[in-house]
């Protein structure tokens, strides 16, 4: 059974390190890709993280994906950013033979975070997470002391043997005792395949009588509702978030 991880990552890097931690009390992971912009104190902290995960857990694969932006500030960014994590998730199984995806919504922004999970309804994510530390403030002190640190860690020519010689430093820091924090589940509910069919066919059309919609008055009221289609008495027009949304996401899985 292979497990496959997908986490997004901000400025807090123990808390993806935290996740492996719980999962693998009960299952083995196997790959774990990392979603990262281009800042710099986020990719120090995915050099940090891929040192940690190969001294504890030398047998999950990392990938790091690079974003190519640093944050996520128009509706554009957002869509391309789906786009993107859509990707990420089909080569889990295709690339990765994974068996289970599971999604860690610890880091990262909050948009980032709200998007992912909601590609986890339509592209079959088994699970997403999250992370809740109680003590935060105490941690984000010890983060900010080590900073120094991990720079000098993701400059060095051998992050691993940076990483050994501070290990004391490093692993008190990515991986503090289970019980100073929480692992919460959030629920996932799954699209149906047969709606997702139906809101693509719609999608990828410009305009269409509403007589020849077969999608239900009410999906089509929510559909306007998010700024995807308008709706006059006799069309429906597709606008470009609709648009973008299909060619994205929906028409790179099939539907």
């Amino acid at each position: 059974m292979k497990v496959s991880v997908i986490a997004t990552l901000g400025t807090s890097p123990p808390v993806v390190t935290e996740f492996i931690q719980y999962l693998e009390k009960e299952e083995r992971v196997s790959d774990l890709t990392l979603i990262v912009t281009g800042e710099k104190m986020i990719q120090e902290g995915a050099k940090l993280l891929e040192a940690a995960i190969k001294s504890r857990y030398p047998h999950i694969h990392v990938h790091i994906k690079n974003l190519p932006f640093n944050d996520i500030i128009t509706d554009e960014d957002n869509i391309k950013f789906m786009g993107i994590c859509a990707d990420i998730l089909r080569e889990q199984r295709e690339r990765y033979n994974a068996d289970k995806i599971y999604v860690c919504l610890a880091g990262g922004r909050k948009e980032m975070g709200t998007s992912l999970a909601m590609l986890g309804q339509i592209l079959d994510v088994d699970a997403v997470y999250h992370v809740v530390a109680p003590n935060i403030k105490s941690m984000s002190v010890d983060l900010e002391r080590a900073r120094h640190d991990i720079s000098e860690l993701a400059a060095s020519p051998d992050p691993m043997e940076y990483y050994t010689r501070k290990r004391e430093l490093f692993d008190a820091l990515m991986y503090p005792p289970p019980s100073t924090y929480n692992v919460i589940r959030i629920p996932v509910i799954p699209y149906p395949k047969e709606v997702l069919y139906q809101i693509a066919s719609l999608l990828s059309a410009n305009v269409i009588e509403r007589s020849k919609v077969r999608i239900s008055p009410d999906l089509m009221k929510r559909l306007s509702t998010a700024g995807l289609i308008k709706l006059t008495r006799e069309k429906v027009y597709v606008l470009d978030a609709g648009r973008a949304f299909y060619q994205q996401i929906l028409r790179k899985e099939g539907f």
